[in-house]
């Protein structure tokens, strides 16, 4: 087994320090919500909940490491895992991996949200899509974790956002300001 111990010179090690312990991880039970106002978008019950940067292994990683591998695979029928469970797992999908990322930016302090909306494909086509978007030193980053957008022109239409302090609302271009 290999454990990374950080040096701190002058500090005691702290648990948050101490590789994770995904034993007792399980993924949540998954209540669904439809919200009209967000063109019929499917959610979960109190999306808030999925934004966890006070989880221990959360915290882990966000002190660790800016290295983490999930693979996209696509769910057969469409729900959200909680983001200690993608990372025990190592794998999930578009909103999966963005809870991971919005839950570790919290953690390191920064501004995130989660954001759902549509992402329409020069052919015509469109999917529906959650990303996040993070700001360091007051500069706002956005980031997609669908493969697709990698090798298809596409323009966004965010609808929602939300984080563990605010819970899901429509989108506001301006959030990092306020």
């Amino acid at each position: 087994m290999i454990m990374f111990i950080p040096y701190s010179a002058g500090q005691e090690t702290s648990s948050e320090f101490e590789a994770p312990d995904f034993e007792n991880v399980r993924l949540w039970n998954y209540n669904v919500d439809v919200r009209a106002n967000y063109d019929n978008f499917w959610t979960a019950m109190s999306p808030s909940k999925y934004i966890t940067p006070d989880d221990p292994i959360i915290r882990y990683f966000a002190n660790n490491t800016d290295e983490i591998q999930i693979e996209y695979r696509p769910d057969s029928t469409d729900y959200w895992q909680n983001p200690d469970y993608t990372l025990k797992i190592g794998q999930g999908d578009c909103e999966d991996e963005a809870f991971v990322w919005v839950s570790i930016h919290r953690a390191k302090g920064h501004k995130a949200i989660a954001v759902g909306g549509y992402l329409y494909f020069d052919d015509g086509t469109y999917i529906r899509d959650i990303w996040y978007e993070y700001a360091i030193n007051n500069t706002q980053q956005i980031k997609f974790t669908t493969p697709v957008v990698y090798v298809r022109n596409f323009y966004k239409k965010p609808l929602f956002m939300f984080n563990d302090k605010m819970s899901i609302r429509d989108y506001d271009p301006e959030w990092m300001n306020k």
